[in-house]
């Protein structure tokens, strides 16, 4: 459930994130930092989580089996850190080094703007997005960007290794501004180590 979970938010990020130029997707980094609440879908699964995020860093927040999990991704510094709060753990990793997210980060991204739609009470254009790799990954549905760059909504399907996989995220009670930034950090006095690669290898 990790590399799936972690693999999705990538995903979405990539497809949200930096300027194409930079290897990411085709809407560039938010323009106002944000906190929101969020649900993911992933094939038949729901998580939900609390977001907070500000250009290129975002924490995700979430209680899964019933563990809280808060993951920390920097996007242009390319890396990811999975926080266990109870244990006062801190486990980074090289994003692009992460069993099947590296891919992820190998697509070319298109978006052609649609209509202008509200989502959640937020008015949002509306996108047909479509992304490539050089393996043959293919992703494809609509993105609901805001004048701020922040991505309120998708609806993706992944095809990968000849599976498709239905994607979705939603937000919920968004609110630009007046964010704790303390919170995309990891906390003094964690004890850190390396995300162990042979963890996902154990969890699919």
């Amino acid at each position: 459930m990790l590399r799936r979970c972690l693999a999705v938010l990538l995903l979405l990020l990539a497809a949200a994130g930096p300027a194409a130029a930079e290897g990411y997707g085709p809407f560039g980094v938010p323009q106002a930092a944000y906190t929101a609440e969020a649900t993911l879908t992933l094939g038949r699964r729901s998580y939900d989580m609390r977001i907070t995020a500000s250009g290129p860093l975002e924490r995700r927040e979430m209680v899964t089996q019933g563990i809280r999990r808060i993951v920390l991704i920097d996007q242009r510094q390319g890396r990811a850190s999975l926080l266990l709060p109870d244990q006062r753990m801190a486990m980074d990793a090289d994003i692009a080094l992460v069993p099947g997210v590296g891919e992820l980060l190998e697509m070319h991204w298109t978006a052609r703007p649609l209509q202008v739609e509200t989502v959640a009470g937020v008015r949002a254009r509306k996108h047909r997005v479509e992304g490539a790799n050089s393996r043959g990954d293919r992703i494809a549905g609509h993105a609901w960007v805001t004048g701020e760059n922040i991505m309120v909504r998708a609806d993706l399907e992944v095809r990968r290794q000849g599976k498709i996989t239905q994607v979705a995220q939603e937000l919920r009670n968004l609110r630009v501004g007046g964010i704790d930034r303390g919170l995309l950090t990891i906390p003094a006095g964690y004890r850190r180590m390396p995300l162990p690669m042979n963890l996902f290898n154990r969890q699919k």
